[in-house]
């Protein structure tokens, strides 16, 4: 149990004869400690568990979006289309009506309750002022037009927007995560070196003491070996019988055989436990450079490991910015173009809301606009004039309209081509 304990330690305290010390070199092999164990085992858990590679959660959101982006098409509005606008086509055919009758009458009532040519023409003016000011309703429904297709456009940017600062966000979490896993790599990684370090100097400062203390007992068994040599010689030699030590040693005469047999059994022990300390010594220089080379090889692996982690890192770092430039790039693009189509399309309302403009002035619509009152009511087509438009709201039947306008002046191709608007 001692002996373990020491052997934990490296402590040569009861070592007290160089039996013992040959003793605890031949067992005298490397062992980790409980915290090059520790220090080694959190370096191996903390390889084991690296964050994986990056995954975007924005990136295809982002694609779809650039794509509506990039895909919405110009601005194209026509107002005749738009039900929002026969809505008012009707309120204004509707009070144009009113008002051209409205005027009719009160020409009448000033000429003594008879038609005239005066009244036919108060009541078409009151006509064309009503059909007239619905030309300034299309400016206000172009710009709504363009309002819908500006807040869709830029509901896209909006989103793309949020949505890029969402992934650089995302990014830039997954790269401090990924830069504090390194930090810590290294950190116990020199933990577990300069535990390692640490504690292989104190095996080899064991060595070196079990090595001195070796030299030493073997010293003092050797001085012991030359005094009990340097008795027999003075004993041999006071007997004078120097030249008889062999047969001596044979008949061991006096007990001084006894005593030379015991001085070379003694110069051949201590010979045959130096043999076995060298190779003790020899075999445990072996398993040190076996395990400094072993240790060496864990480095380089260890080394190797992390340089081609932080390779892999940097090629990921790499295309994850080239694909952000792409799509930099996309964005930057999309929103040019974008920027472009609400250009023209401003430019596109206010061209129509000027040509209204001017149309409400002479209260006539044109020809991509007008109205005629049909068989159906308002629709779309040619302009009318104000009598025929009249007779036709007051239920006249095609033969009164025609009568009247040939009274008018009109020829009669021109009466045929406004019974066929009339009636389309």
């Amino acid at each position: 149990m001692a002996n373990d304990e020491r052997k934990r330690s490296y402590s040569t305290e009861g070592l007290n004869s160089r039996q013992e010390v040959q003793n605890a070199l031949a067992s005298a092999g490397y062992r980790p400690s409980d915290s090059v164990t520790a220090a080694g085992n959190a370096l191996k858990e903390l390889q084991e568990n690296r964050p994986g590679d990056y995954e975007s959660k924005y990136q295809d959101r982002i694609d779809a979006a650039l794509d509506d982006l990039s895909g919405k098409k110009d601005f194209s509005y026509n107002y005749v289309n738009d039900p929002l606008y026969h809505q008012y086509a009707q309120v204004y055919t509707q009070n144009a009506h009113n008002a051209s009758a409205d005027a009719a009458a009160q020409a009448a009532a000033l000429t003594g309750g008879y038609g005239s040519s005066y009244a036919a023409s108060v009541a078409q003016q009151a006509y064309q002022q009503q059909i007239g000011a619905l030309n300034l309703a299309i400016p206000t429904l172009y710009q709504l037009a363009l309002d819908t297709y500006d807040s869709s456009g830029d509901a896209l940017v909006t989103r793309l927007d949020q949505l890029s600062a969402q992934e650089q966000n995302a990014q830039g979490l997954y790269n401090q995560k990924l830069s504090d896993y390194y930090t810590q790599l290294e950190q116990l990684g020199s933990a577990y070196n300069s535990a390692y370090q640490k504690d292989y100097g104190r095996y080899q400062d064991y060595l070196s003491r079990l090595n001195t203390l070796y030299g030493y007992y073997s010293q003092q068994e050797q001085q012991q070996a030359a005094k009990k040599q340097q008795w027999f010689n003075n004993a041999v030699t006071a007997l004078g019988v120097v030249g008889d030590a062999v047969q001596l040693l044979v008949s061991g005469t006096t007990g001084l055989g006894s005593l030379a047999g015991s001085l070379l059994n003694t110069g051949y022990n201590i010979y045959a436990n130096n043999r076995d300390y060298e190779a003790d010594r020899a075999d445990t220089a072996w398993n040190q450079q076996m395990q400094e080379k072993k240790y060496q090889d864990g480095l380089t692996q260890q080394q190797f490991d992390n340089t081609l982690a932080q390779q892999q890192y940097q090629d990921k770092l790499r295309q994850q910015q080239f694909t952000n430039d792409v799509t930099s790039q996309r964005l930057n693009i999309a929103k040019g173009e974008w920027a472009l189509k609400q250009s023209k399309a401003a430019q596109q309302v206010q061209k129509a809301s000027a040509d209204a403009a001017a149309k409400s002035s002479t209260g006539q619509l044109g020809s991509t606009g007008g109205l005629t009152v049909g068989k159906s009511g308002v629709s779309s087509g040619g302009t009318v004039p104000y009598t025929a438009a009249r007779m036709r709201s007051q239920g006249k039947n095609d033969a009164a309209i025609r009568t009247e306008l040939l009274k008018e002046g009109y020829s009669s191709g021109e009466v045929a081509r406004i019974m066929r608007q009339l009636n389309s």
